[in-house]
Parts: structure tokens; C-alpha cells; sequence
């Protein structure tokens, strides 16, 4: 179970808080078919899914909401042994959302209506598709890496490719994409961010982000920017050690955190915290760290959607003697 338990939704404040950020919450679970935006900010909604939300809390025990907060990854395959560990996690664990590792498209779709029909609450189907489809999916169309769509001058484009991933996204049923990449990579030797970074630049860095998270929003897919505080100026890779950012506020606040705070300031709805050590703002990785999340992102930034950690199998936590 440890081997796969990757991703960590951490629902900021209370239960109530969640039902307002997660803005549209099914009745009844979501299989491979267009839906509706997930990003409806009208009152009634909002109360609907309140509502709904507290309903559904009402009937779990303590395990069970535990349960709700991983994101279970999973491969795509159809044999029975994946089958089966599919109906274990879904049904026993019961978790609260799938990441398929990559694959078939036709084997994603389909086990996403086989998990869809065993799960009693609507699973959050997720996607790591910084570039599309085709980061993990075989036969899918490829577009350019984010260094190349950095140099892009109309912002416009990014929208409508924005539009285009939310629409492939949603055949596929997936609700929330782990893209844009938020990080400035100012890092020549940064061996992890680089080509998926939309350049050095803080200031073109969040326009693309911006420009391409609401494509994806508008378009019904959940935007999640990452990695929160800033993984671009580093030379250690997070999957394999805990990078560390030895800069003071004031370098963080013009560039690391610069696209961040736009992408809040847009009333965009995803962050993703890093595997991050920032002394400035604690001893603990970013991704796990209280201050960081709570009173940085939250209460300081005033940040009001879902907040991710990284996968937890990640070496910069997995691996970390200190926690």
C-alpha cells in the first residue's frame, strides 16, 4: 500500500471549507462522458454542494474520510491482479481519488468506469499531464514542451491550448490535471524542472501559467500550479533528495513566489506543494509543512482552492530522517 499511496489532498481548514472550494460536487459518480464545469461560482451551487458535502461526511466513520484525502496511483492495465488491487483501494481504502501511471488511453477509460461504478462517493480522477495527453498516455497527441511555449507572445494561445488539454481531459473523464508548471527555472543545472518550466522570466512565467490554468478551467479540468514555494532555481532533484532554497524572503517574494501569487490573485483553484526545504520558512519540506501551507499559502496569500503535496513516494520525503 505504502508503495503507491503518491498524492495527499489537504483540505484546507474544515470540512465545510472544502465544500466551498470544491465548487461542484456529483451525486452520483462520474464515468467517461463530457461533464459539466467544475468551476460554477454561483451561490446556489455553492449552497448545493455544501450541502452534499456534509451529507455524504455525515455518513463516514473516521477511517473512511482518511481514506478521502490519497490519491491512490495506479497503472492501467486489465489483468486480474490490477483489477483486483483497483477494487481493494476503491472499496476497502476507500480513497478519494486514482492517478493512472500511464499506458493505453483505452485501458485508463475503461477502468475509470469500472472504479467510478464500485466507489459509494464519486471519485476524483486525476491526470500528470504537463504537455497533455501524451506525457503518459501512448497514441495521444503531442504538443510542445512548456520552454517552447514560453516563447510564445500571444497569451491567447495558451488559453485555447489550455481549452484543448480540458477537452481531451474530460473524454477521458478526468477532473484535475497536475499541470501548469509555476516553477522559474533560473537554474542551469536544475536536472528536473528545465524544459517543463515556461522560462526565467517570474513575470512571463505567470502570464503562461495564468493563461493556460484558466483554459484548463474554463474548459471543466481542474488547474493545479506547482511546485509551490518554487522548484526552479535548484540542482537537486526532489524525486531523488530534498532540494534546498537558501534565499531570503525577498528574493522568494520576486521570484519564486511571484507566479504563485498571481495564479491566486486569478481566482485560479490548484496548488501544488513541493518536496521543498526553504529555511526562511521553516525547517520542514514544503509539502508537509504547516507554516508553509496554512499560514503562507492560505492565510498570508490568501489562497482558497486545493492544495496537493507531491507524490509521497518521492525520495525528498520518503527518504527524509528529519520527519
Amino acid at each position: 500500500m505504502k508503495r503507491l499511496l503518491l498524492f495527499i489532498l489537504v483540505i484546507m481548514g474544515c470540512c465545510g471549507r472544502f465544500a466551498s472550494d470544491a465548487k461542484r460536487c456529483p451525486a452520483t459518480p462520474t464515468v467517461v462522458s463530457p461533464v459539466e464545469p467544475l468551476l460554477v461560482r454561483s451561490v446556489v451551487d455553492d449552497v448545493r454542494c455544501r450541502q452534499w458535502v456534509d451529507s455524504v461526511l455525515g455518513t463516514l466513520s473516521l477511517k473512511e474520510r482518511i481514506g478521502q484525502l490519497f490519491i491512490y496511483t495506479i497503472a492501467p492495465y486489465q489483468d486480474k491482479g490490477n483489477k483486483e488491487l483497483l477494487r481493494k483501494v476503491v472499496e476497502d481504502y476507500k480513497v478519494g481519488g486514482l492517478l493512472f501511471s500511464g499506458g493505453l488511453m483505452q485501458n485508463q477509460a475503461m477502468l475509470t468506469n469500472e472504479a467510478q461504478r464500485m466507489a459509494d462517493i464519486p471519485l476524483l480522477i486525476t491526470f500528470d499531464g504537463e504537455w497533455g495527453l501524451s506525457m503518459r498516455l501512448r497514441g495521444t497527441p503531442v504538443f510542445p514542451k512548456n520552454m517552447v511555449l514560453g516563447c510564445i507572445q500571444n497569451d491567447t494561445l495558451l488559453y485555447e491550448y489550455g481549452r484543448e488539454m480540458a477537452r481531451q481531459c474530460r473524454e477521458l473523464g478526468v477532473q484535475v490535471n497536475f499541470a501548469p508548471v509555476a516553477d522559474v527555472n533560473i537554474n542551469p543545472k536544475n536536472p528536473v524542472i528545465n524544459t517543463r518550466s515556461f522560462g526565467e522570466n517570474p513575470v512571463n512565467v505567470a502570464n503562461k501559467v495564468i493563461a493556460y490554468a484558466r483554459g484548463l478551467e474554463d474548459g471543466g479540468v481542474l488547474s493545479v500550479s506547482k511546485h509551490f514555494p518554487g522548484h526552479g532555481d535548484t540542482d537537486v532533484d526532489s524525486h531523488k533528495a530534498l532540494p534546498v532554497l537558501n534565499f531570503d524572503r525577498a528574493r522568494l517574494d520576486s521570484i519564486e513566489l511571484y507566479p504563485f501569487k498571481e495564479v491566486i490573485h486569478a481566482g485560479l483553484g490548484g496548488i501544488m506543494a513541493g518536496h521543498l526545504e526553504v529555511p526562511e520558512l521553516g525547517k520542514n519540506p514544503a509539502s508537509l509543512s504547516a507554516h508553509v501551507i496554512d499560514n503562507l499559502l492560505c492565510r498570508e496569500l490568501g489562497f482558497r482552492g486545493l492544495v496537493f503535496t507531491d507524490a509521497l513516494e518521492m525520495k525528498g520525503v520518503s527518504q527524509n530522517e528529519n520527519l
